[in-house]
């Protein structure tokens, strides 16, 4: 995952809109040099790297929106993300099933050889769509980007109480769904976990240069269980993938589809319960409490 430029020169006195307009500029600079890999070829590296980038941008547009009209550029935002993250799912799925391929005997090989095929057949489509979610991103929403984050005024400091409620709020829900988790494991909670998790992340960043230790607590507690709820994602979008294949696949993709499913919901159990001992261990030292208090 690529790293975020680092800001320099801001604490936690610093005026918050200097910190908003220094914030979003270098976002929007880090999507830009991510923007100038894929001039060429959409590789996997580069969709992913610059779909990461899109994330912590549209992070820094919400968390300053009250600073300005940053809303709907927002939504602008997400639009390029959407695209590159059809792209990334493609990448991803195809690279599975190409490794899973491998591993098979000559026999069995020409069925996963087939799903990978299927998959791959809907690369073209999405890389056109993302070209023009590109074109549109260049022309359109980056000079609006540049003009709105030179404007962004508003009161509050960096790293004063407003910011702390925010972040307050943000924990306390993803305290919630961690409780609606334990209660009922299922993939929907899962997933919508996992976003609030990757949303508290980002802030957590955006405040680092304010609140430095209080933020490092905060992200050295978020990341494992990011990465571990990101892993139980991989399982369930496979397993959805897979089930497709099962009903509507040709014969040898539907055999193929079968056997790999009683694989990724071994693999899919095995990660629900490292998941699960995860959350046990935050509830057992009660870490959000501890991270809640941290912010007062």
């Amino acid at each position: 995952m690529p790293r975020p430029t680092p800001i320099r020169g801001l604490g936690p006195d610093s005026r918050l809109a200097e910190a908003a307009r220094r914030l979003v500029s270098s976002r929007l600079a880090d999507v830009r040099h991510e923007e100038d890999a894929l001039a060429g070829q959409l590789t996997e590296d580069g969709v992913h790297d610059m779909r990461v980038s899109t994330r912590r941008l549209r992070a820094a547009l919400k968390v300053f929106r009250s600073l300005g009209g940053l809303e709907p550029l927002e939504r602008e935002v997400k639009k390029l993300q959407d695209a590159l993250g059809e792209v990334r799912d493609v990448h991803v799925q195809e690279a599975w099933l190409k490794q899973a391929a491998r591993k098979e005997k000559p026999a069995k090989r020409a069925g996963f050889e087939a799903l990978r095929t299927s998959v791959e057949s809907q690369l073209g489509a999405k890389e056109k769509q993302l070209r023009r979610a590109l074109k549109r991103w260049e022309q359109r929403t980056v000079p609006a980007l540049l003009d709105e984050s030179k404007h962004l005024e508003g009161p509050g400091r960096y790293g004063g109480q407003r910011v702390r409620r925010q972040l307050r709020r943000r924990l306390r829900k993803v305290e919630r769904l961690m409780e609606d988790y334990m209660a009922a494991p299922d993939a929907l909670t899962a997933h919508e976990l996992r976003k609030e998790v990757k949303k508290l992340r980002y802030e957590a960043e955006i405040f680092r240069p304010a609140l430095r230790r209080k933020m490092e607590a905060l992200l050295e507690a978020l990341v494992p269980l990011q990465e571990l709820l990101g892993e139980l994602h991989d399982s369930d979008v496979r397993l959805g993938l897979l089930e497709g294949f099962a009903a509507e696949g040709t014969a040898a993709e539907r055999t193929a589809a079968r056997e790999l499913q009683e694989r990724v919901r071994e693999e899919r159990a095995e990660r629900a319960a490292r998941t699960a001992r995860e959350l046990q261990r935050w509830h057992a030292e009660r870490l959000a409490r501890g991270l809640r208090q941290l912010l007062d």
